[in-house]
């Protein structure tokens, strides 16, 4: 089905759940629409997930391998028979994925299925605890809103080893019990340390919002009232300073692997719209919140003084200091095609908004009761955005050709076994969950190279690493090297990630093209297996 055909589909199905619900259950017109909206939304989000979970044994996008991989660490004794050093990039997503592991010889479509069951876990837990903190006063407002937040959170993506911190914060923000709070605001701190680096002000930023949005200030002077979200946020930041510091010296990664992506290029021109990147970052962070911010406008622009001017200001600080660094991150080469970088911002925007939306934003003088109901056009923006991102999401699902891949797979397997160690080890650059996954045997495990580390330290430019792999490429270290088909095509910005690509082929493509040649092409599986030149 072609991309406006179906929009309008959805906008028609919409529609005529909203007229039953509104006919049938004697619903309003608003509440009718959102909570049509609602069944749709949660469809689309299972329908994108469904593909994921399938036994194709090779990489499914750019980086799935490379993930699974980096999962298989955190059980490297039990999968390896010895110690590997742990991952240095996103740690926390690779121990969540790691659980399937602790059981050998789980099939892929178990760990893709654990992948799936992460995503959407993540999203629903975490929207359930917003809507226990707001508890609306139907059943079906609070489905609307649960299901609103799930999809609201893939327009970043939101990923769901960062999901995690939102959810340990709105689980234990207690207005009555700060003490207790500042002990739950650290055990998430602590899970934020060894996340991103972006994400350490967040559980401490989340805590103050939540503060500042459910505590009046009344006639409190400006310590006392101020004190606490300002320690939050310091607290936040030194625990995950410290939790990343002990993970660097207990993971046996070099210090250097931690801070790679401080010495990247920064690519500004992604920020704007641009014949690679259509809308820009910008643009799209504007698509995604504007909706917000017309629910949050309509319903304090008639009673602002109905809050301390510092309260508002707070709010609008941390919104705008997240999203500040969120495009500053969205800059740097590696990324600036969605908004996964600007996801604490979207989280703090939402939850602010759901509370404003429902009254729940605690006002410090009593008497100002002038409410503005949200017209019923704002609510079909806030549901139509994010649901129409989710619907240019989908993709045709694929039927793989499980004999093909059997034979493919059978083909590497008789390359590697006729392998004389004497000649050199078996490097898989990419590819490489085949060796903890059991599909491909007899291979000592390569810890350098991986394919993500290699392009983080190809996009830094770290030389002395890169030219370490180049003498290892010119010595033929390696006997065979298992990896995507080499590109040696240098592409312009106006291509999609074409800076990337040309990192790429510059310190990764080229040498090895210089020092090996192709003796096994499986393109149609994106990958090929090389051997060194004579």
């Amino acid at each position: 089905i072609s991309a406006v055909p179906f929009m309008a589909l959805l906008g028609n199905l919409g529609l005529l759940g909203a007229l039953i619900l509104a006919g049938a259950w004697k619903m309003k017109p608003d509440l009718a629409l959102m909570v049509s909206a609602s069944f749709l939304s949660l469809y689309l989000v299972l329908l994108y997930f469904v593909p994921e979970i399938n036994a194709y044994p090779f990489t499914m996008t750019w980086s799935e391998g490379s993930r699974f991989y980096e999962a298989s660490l955190f059980f490297s004794r039990l999968v390896y028979g010895d110690y590997v050093p742990l991952p240095s990039l996103d740690p926390s997503r690779g121990l969540l994925q790691s659980i399937p592991f602790a059981i050998p010889s789980l099939p892929i479509w178990v760990h893709r299925l654990w992948r799936v069951f992460l995503w959407l876990g993540t999203a629903f837990l975490s929207a359930h605890t917003l809507v226990q903190r707001i508890k609306p006063k139907s059943q079906w407002l609070r489905l609307a809103v649960f299901a609103w937040f799930v999809i609201f959170t893939m327009q970043g993506p939101i990923y769901f080893h960062l999901l995690v911190v939102v959810i340990i914060v709105l689980l234990g923000f207690d207005k009555n019990r700060l003490g207790k709070t500042m002990i739950i605001l650290g055990i998430a701190a602590l899970w934020a340390g060894i996340s991103r680096v972006n994400w350490f002000p967040v559980p401490g930023m989340l805590a103050a919002v939540l503060y500042i949005l459910e505590i009046p200030q009344g006639d409190k002077k400006f310590w006392q009232y101020w004190s606490w979200p300002i320690l939050a946020v310091l607290v936040s930041l030194g625990l995950a300073f410290g939790a990343q510091r002990v993970f660097m010296l207990f993971s046996g990664a070099s210090t250097e692997s931690f801070m790679a992506s401080f010495n990247s290029t920064m690519l500004w021109y992604r920020l704007l719209p641009s014949s690679a990147y259509g809308k820009g970052v910008i643009g799209l962070l504007l698509v995604a919140i504007v909706p917000l911010m017309l629910v949050i406008g309509w319903r304090i622009g008639g009673r602002l003084k109905a809050w301390r001017p510092l309260r508002l200001l707070g709010l609008l600080s941390i919104f705008l200091a997240l999203a500040a660094a969120g495009l500053i991150v969205s800059a740097k080469i590696g990324g600036g095609n969605n908004l996964h970088n600007l996801d604490s911002s979207l989280v703090i925007l939402a939850v602010i908004a759901v509370y404003i939306l429902f009254d729940r934003f605690a006002k410090d003088d009593q008497t100002i009761d002038l409410r503005s109901p949200v017209p019923l056009f704002i609510y079909v923006i806030v549901f139509l955005v994010p649901m129409i991102a989710q619907a240019n999401a989908l993709y045709p699902y694929h039927v793989y050709d499980s004999d093909g891949t059997q034979h493919d797979l059978q083909q590497v397997q008789a390359l590697i076994d006729a392998v004389d160690p004497e000649d050199g080890e078996v490097l898989f650059v990419q590819n490489r969950h085949l060796i903890p996954l059991g599909l491909i045997k007899n291979v000592e495990l390569v810890t350098e190279y991986e394919k993500i580390f290699l392009m983080e330290m190809a996009m830094s430019h770290n030389e002395a690493y890169l030219q370490t792999f180049r003498d290892d490429l010119e010595a033929h270290r390696f006997a065979l090297i298992v990896m995507e088909p080499i590109n040696l095509v240098i592409q312009s910005s106006a291509d999609s990630f074409g800076e990337e690509n040309n990192a790429w082929v510059e310190w990764v493509a080229q040498p090895l093209s210089e020092s090996y040649h192709t003796v096994l092409d499986l393109s149609g599986n994106g990958m090929v297996v090389l051997a060194p030149n004579p």
